[in-house]
């Protein structure tokens, strides 16, 4: 490839990664060894650290903060309220710890960041300032739709209403076989339902009604991730839906939901690593440039890395000139 077309995208001063590429689970002819790699390596595979983390904070919400399904099977104020406050807090404090580490105390610098501008200020943010206006749609928007979401199903699995509930985990060894299976790629089945409602919602006449609200974030920081009209979160949260018809056991679609929020939060950093270690420079991934890049030219990159929907609708942009050619037909 001649050096135009291998050169990289500026990104408006920040740090860009080498040239994109997709992860291996839809490779053909299939790369077993690398699939296994990729799910498993530490600390740049797919299930460490971060869906490792966030089903770790599910499996915790589903252990001590979830009523028994006796009192599920009827819709009452008392345990819905439990679980609002419960994916409230874990939210708030899981954004704020990225939102302080990075962008107040900035603990790395600059160090990875895609974007070197501060985040927004001023009379064109809710509240005055865009975290402000990103924390309060991520609070009192997306949290109360994300528990409404999860109620309902829990109601739903309560009174035996999902069409292939599982019981019992522990039921047989294909039980926990298919219910680890269904753990490891619920990840990937949020990121297909992700692309679909992304590329819906670009549909000029919703991107302009509902969509255009999450794009004010061209510079973004973790809590714009959820910063969102609230139709959108009604489209985009709505992927704890799929246990509905899928066999499912209720820790399903709390991970699903939980995994939903936070990987939204990080993937929305402004960082693609975070350094934790400073005397090293040892980091684990953070954002990723692929969606960076979605906020910054907005027509490319609906999906993710996992899935190569992208790849096969012609809109994804790997950070090279000669993508951003092929995609908007100018230089």
């Amino acid at each position: 490839m001649n050096k135009e077309n291998d050169e990289l995208v500026d990104a408006r001063g920040g740090w860009a990664p080498g040239k994109l590429e997709f992860k291996p689970l839809f490779s053909w002819p299939p790369k077993p060894i690398e699939l296994v790699k990729w799910l498993f390596n530490y600390p740049d595979g797919f299930i460490f650290p971060w869906a490792a983390i966030h089903f770790s904070l599910a499996l915790i919400s589903y252990i001590f903060f979830l009523p028994s399904f006796d009192k599920l099977s009827t819709f009452s104020l008392d345990w819905i309220l439990v679980i609002l406050f419960r994916n409230l807090i874990i939210l708030f404090i899981y954004t704020s710890l990225w939102h302080w580490y990075l962008h107040i105390r900035e603990g790395q610098g600059d160090k990875y960041r895609y974007n070197l501008r501060k985040l927004g200020k001023g009379k064109q943010w809710f509240l005055g300032t865009q975290t402000r206006e990103n924390m309060f749609f991520s609070l009192c928007s997306a949290v109360p739709i994300q528990t409404f979401y999860e109620s309902f199903m829990l109601w739903c699995f309560a009174n035996e209403y999902t069409l292939f509930p599982i019981k019992d985990f522990l039921e047989s060894p294909f039980v926990i076989a298919y219910c680890v299976l269904l753990l490891i790629f619920i990840p990937i089945l949020q990121h297909i339902h992700f692309y679909l409602i992304h590329r819906l919602i670009h549909f000029k006449p919703l991107y302009n009604r509902i969509h255009y609200f999450h794009h004010r974030n061209v510079n973004v920081g973790p809590w714009s991730g959820l910063s969102m009209h609230p139709i959108e979160h009604i489209l985009y949260i709505s992927t704890i839906l799929i246990h509905f018809f899928i066999p499912s056991h209720p820790i399903h679609f709390v991970y699903q939901g939980m995994h939903t929020m936070l990987g939204a939060q990080k993937g929305h950093s402004g960082y693609e690593r975070l350094v934790i270690d400073s005397k090293t420079g040892k980091s684990i991934p953070s954002a990723g440039y692929f969606h960076y890049l979605h906020h910054k030219y907005f027509e490319c990159n609906y999906g993710e890395l996992t899935s190569p929907l992208d790849k096969w609708f012609g809109s994804f942009h790997d950070g090279t000139k000669k993508a951003h050619f092929r995609i908007f037909k100018k230089n």
